[in-house]
């Protein structure tokens, strides 16, 4: 009966590698090109130049376009709003002027630096990474109206 049960189970062993190998087998490499050597696949992503290999002059670095400058009203729709739009966290209101008038006595020079460093539960810049000072400004502006 033992040597039965023993035979059963490596049978069902086999079986299931068997399967497991025909099922692996039909699958699709994807990015594997068959017809590539050996060094093709094996060479690296970048290359490396060392001086005196290329002219560097003749590279020449991306050019940096001048983006449009948004205005105050499209900076506060898109980062702002989230939170001066109902106060999040004691955040001044948008158009409250009870709420703004304490901060505008300081100066619109100070409220735009407190939003640069950030302040209280407002993070710098307000989440607004790719706003510049004067986009920040325009979109303080907006709010204080």
């Amino acid at each position: 009966m033992y040597f039965k049960n023993s035979v059963a189970a490596i049978i069902v062993i086999f079986a299931i590698i068997f399967g497991a190998k025909t099922f692996f087998s039909g699958l699709i490499h994807v990015g594997y090109d068959d017809n590539l050597t050996l060094a093709e696949r094996i060479q690296p992503f970048g290359q490396v130049y060392l001086e005196g290999d290329i002219d560097v002059n003749a590279i020449k670095a991306p050019v940096k376009t001048a983006a449009k400058a948004r205005s105050g009203e499209q900076i506060y729709t898109t980062t702002c709003a989230s939170c001066h739009s109902v106060g999040v966290l004691g955040a001044p209101k948008f158009g409250n002027k009870a709420d703004w008038a304490p901060r505008v006595k300081r100066g619109i020079a100070d409220l735009v630096k407190v939003a640069i460093t950030g302040t209280g539960a407002m993070p710098p810049r307000g989440t607004c990474m790719d706003c510049s000072d004067d986009e920040l400004k325009a979109a303080i502006d907006h709010m204080t109206k």
